[in-house]
């Protein structure tokens, strides 16, 4: 499900990842929160509507052949088309009027206005006026993500800060209005109507301040669908195809770039350099990529690959570093370091798409293992195989959870087998475990009684065979402790549950401490401080933090990393060893550079339909060099 606020935001900003899922055989939805006519009313409306669809026909090879209808939701009347073609295709119109509302750019929009001006309306345009405040948008985007059941929402960015009044065209770091109001109001609806789906944020006007970041096959993919939309629009090409030289100006830069919303949030992860020290692994706000800091070289290096979320980083049975993203369309990703220091290809693993990023934690005999929540619901469990196994993963489905919480939790238990761990909407925690005769069956959720959560979890066996599970009350939002009575699967008995007297938000960090006691690294508050739970004490490392924190033991030494809360994606690094702390370091951002595609477009994915390169004018053949580069 796309949600944009103009016809044309959707192609310039977020393809290729539309018609990677429209070409994979998925189904993909787009709302269009306004008109976009600019005030020069229907006629243009429409205009930019035949645009978008004859792109997505082209995108999908079919005719430019569309079915329309009305879509009744929360009381509202929509325009509502799909592809005959392809029906998995359809679209949305809201029609929110969209003129200016003041001389120049940095004005109010209506749609800007009734998201951020209490008591304002924005009024739909066409045959059905709808008349909506704030809270009325609110309901209505809710509705249509309850009744579509999305598997990803992709938006557009919520995360400017400049006041709408004060944007202006083509200055660096700003947006267009409406790019920011329909972004925060689908983020609102996103929390009315929870439910199993991957989000993704797309930075739209400042990708043209990036560095170029698609392939050569992506870039003629792109262009293609926007061509067939700019031949409608006559803004961009006033005599249709003929003599049309689009895209031109900024549009040239954007049909070359595609980057993510990297919220400051996001944790960053810790692995064991084999020859000593330590690799910081994080996803560049700026480039969207993969990147990581070697401790012996003390300089990141971008490994590529366009990450929409977090990247994590972790050993595997014979030291080897190996890093873990996930894709826009719910793939993972990987790519190992060998002993030589060169970096491997990346290679997309085999196996369910999935809502986030794994958890990353090793088996009984030091396999990887992975545990995230699927497009179906469900929690899924993977193993890594011997090197010489056809598939690298063997991957085995939890029974579904109704209700779950994603941020689940792994432990072994004393038997050495995994144990699950999970929340769900009501408060309840829930506990599973893989059966121990080989035939990797889970059991049945059961219900750890005594205790009301809201997510926030981390397990980890202790040195006598204990597993301790931590969860965030859901009442007070105390992180609470629990520890088994008795060695076994986690559907025995467990110890009332302690009130370690802190609150946290997000997900904690675990491990064990260099004398084998677990330790618990989370973030008291956005901004706050990092807080070290160990041996039941508590201490504060430091405040000014943005990310949950890493915590990783490497040797003697603990080490715990955290988001710096200012501007600069810099990184604050706590050491302890000998059991003394050292004083913390503050490493810099990434690079700006660095982001690229995983690889050229696999197999299937590739421009449908007859591509035209585009016709340039000489001004334009500048920009069009730099993008072949």
């Amino acid at each position: 499900m796309v949600f944009v606020a103009h016809q044309d935001d959707d192609l310039l900003f977020m393809n290729p990842d539309i018609q990677a899922t429209i070409h994979a055989g998925g189904c993909v939805q787009v709302v269009y929160l306004t008109a976009a006519e600019r005030g020069e009313g229907i006629g243009y409306m429409m205009g930019r509507a035949r645009g978008v669809r004859a792109a997505y026909a082209y995108i999908a090879g079919t005719p430019n052949s569309w079915t329309e209808d009305v879509l009744a939701l929360d009381g509202r009347h929509l325009a509502h088309v799909f592809l005959n073609g392809n029906p998995r295709v359809s679209m949305i119109y809201m029609r929110l009027k969209d003129p200016w509302l003041g001389k120049g750019w940095g004005s109010l929009t209506p749609l800007s206005r009734a998201e951020s001006e209490p008591g304002t309306t924005a009024q739909s345009l066409g045959p059905y006026v709808e008349t909506y405040d704030r809270a009325g948008l609110v309901d209505t985007l809710a509705a249509i993500i309850s009744d579509y059941r999305p598997t990803d929402i992709r938006h557009m960015d919520d995360t400017v800060a400049i006041p709408y009044t004060r944007l202006c065209w083509r200055c660096v770091g700003h947006d267009h209005p409406d790019h920011i109001a329909s972004a925060r109001l689908v983020r609102a609806a996103m929390a009315r109507a929870p439910g199993t789906y991957a989000e993704v944020a797309y930075v739209d006007y400042p990708t043209q301040e990036r560095h170029r970041n698609l392939t050569l096959a992506e870039v003629a993919g792109k262009t293609g669908a926007f061509r067939h939309y700019a031949w409608d629009d006559y803004r961009y090409c006033a005599k249709g195809p003929i003599g049309c030289k689009e895209p031109l100006g900024p549009a040239l830069s954007w049909v070359g770039r595609t980057y993510y919303v990297i919220r400051h949030t996001l944790a960053p992860a810790l692995a064991a350099e084999p020859a000593g020290g330590y690799v910081l692994c994080a996803t560049g706000e700026i480039n969207s990529a993969a990147n990581v800091r070697d401790s012996r070289l003390g300089r990141w290096l971008a490994l590529g690959g366009r990450v929409a979320g977090s990247s994590t980083i972790y050993n595997r049975f014979d030291g080897t570093v190996e890093i873990l993203v996930r894709g826009a369309n719910g793939r993972l990703w990987t790519r190992a370091r060998a002993s030589g220091g060169h970096w491997a290809a990346w290679q997309m693993l085999a196996g369910p798409r999935l809502v986030e990023l794994p958890l990353v934690a090793h088996s009984a005999a030091g396999r990887s293992t992975l545990l995230a929540m699927g497009y179906d619901g469900a929690f899924h469990y993977a193993v890594r195989q011997q090197a010489d196994a056809v598939e690298p993963w063997r991957w085995s489905r939890l029974p579904v959870l109704a209700d779950a919480l994603r941020d689940a939790a792994l432990a072994l238990d004393a038997n050495g087998d995994p144990a699950v761990f999970a929340a769900d909407r009501k408060g309840g925690l829930w506990a599973t475990w893989q059966a121990q005769d080989g035939s990797g069956r889970w059991a049945a959720w059961s219900r750890i009684r005594g205790v009301t959560v809201s997510g926030g979890l981390a397990a980890r066996r202790n040195a006598r065979g204990l597993i301790q599970l931590y969860a965030r009350d859901g009442r007070s939002g105390h992180m609470l402790g629990l520890t088994q009575l008795r060695a076994g699967t986690p559907d025995q008995a467990w110890r009332a549950p302690e009130d370690m007297g802190i609150a946290y938000v997000g997900r904690p960090a675990i491990g064990l401490s260099p004398m084998g006691a677990v330790v618990v690294a989370a973030l008291a508050r956005e901004h706050g401080s990092v807080w070290l739970l160990e041996g039941g004490a508590v201490t504060s490392l430091g405040s000014g933090i943005a990310s949950a924190p890493a915590l990783r033991t490497i040797g003697d030494t603990l080490y715990v990393a955290g988001r710096s809360a200012g501007s600069r994606q810099d990184y604050w690094l706590w050491a302890r060893s000998g059991g003394k702390w050292h004083a913390p370091r503050l490493l810099p951002a990434p690079a700006a550079d660095g982001g690229e595609s995983f690889n050229s477009l696999p197999p299937g994915i590739v421009p449908s339909g007859p591509f035209q390169a585009p016709v340039l004018s000489a001004k334009a053949e500048t920009g069009a060099a730099a993008l072949a580069k």
